[in-house]
């Protein structure tokens, strides 16, 4: 919306503040107003994107665990190296296990989850790297996929809940705390159970 207001104080002083045929008549003028324009307009459609894909999609009603497993589905389906922090992997059916066993196979899933399940041993058996850090009764409240961790274009998708309504919102921007928050507490856990022997 900033950019947009930008853009709109740039043609309203653009259209108050000059003779619109002096403008025309001055080839400099003309080409300088129309960079500006340019300019404005790229960076407000830029800014409005960056928001609409930020927004949270939050899931409710009848197909809500569908359409959740349907979106998870997608983020994983990429080619992307994904670190998954999970609870207990319980959403994971259909196609998304079948996702997940494709990523365990080419190395590029890592797990993060209180404890072992069979789910979780069957994926590490197939490739994929697990860190626990708690047991049955510490766990995270935060779930979230982080995506090509570590890397300048890394991105996170962060679950969170009530009982009748999932939200997920997706963060690309290297400005949100978020993304550095969830790189962080991966790394963290990874140092401890690497520091500790290892358990499934």
């Amino acid at each position: 919306m900033t950019q947009l207001a930008a853009f709109s104080a740039v043609v309203a002083s653009v259209l108050l503040a000059n003779d619109l045929k002096i403008v025309a008549d001055t080839p400099w003028k003309l080409i300088l107003g129309a960079i500006v324009l340019l300019v404005a307009a790229v960076a407000a459609i830029w800014e409005i994107i960056g928001t609409f894909r930020s927004r949270p999609v939050r899931y409710r009603g009848d197909r809500r665990d569908e359409k959740i497993l349907k979106r998870m589905t997608k983020i994983l389906r990429t080619q992307e190296r994904c670190v998954i922090s999970s609870n207990d992997l319980s959403w994971v059916k259909g196609k998304a296990r079948d996702v997940l066993f494709d990523k365990a196979s080419k190395r590029s899933l890592t797990l993060v989850m209180p404890c072992a399940n069979k789910l979780s041993s069957d994926l590490v058996d197939k490739g994929a790297v697990a860190y626990y850090y708690g047991d049955e009764e510490f766990r995270f409240a935060s779930r979230f996929t982080l995506v090509n961790q570590s890397r300048s274009d890394a991105w996170v998708a962060i679950g969170h809940g009530t009982k009748n309504e999932h939200t997920i919102r997706t963060i690309d921007s290297k400005d949100d705390p978020a993304i550095h928050l969830a790189d962080d507490l991966f790394r963290l856990v990874r140092r401890r159970a690497m520091s500790e022997p290892r358990s499934e």
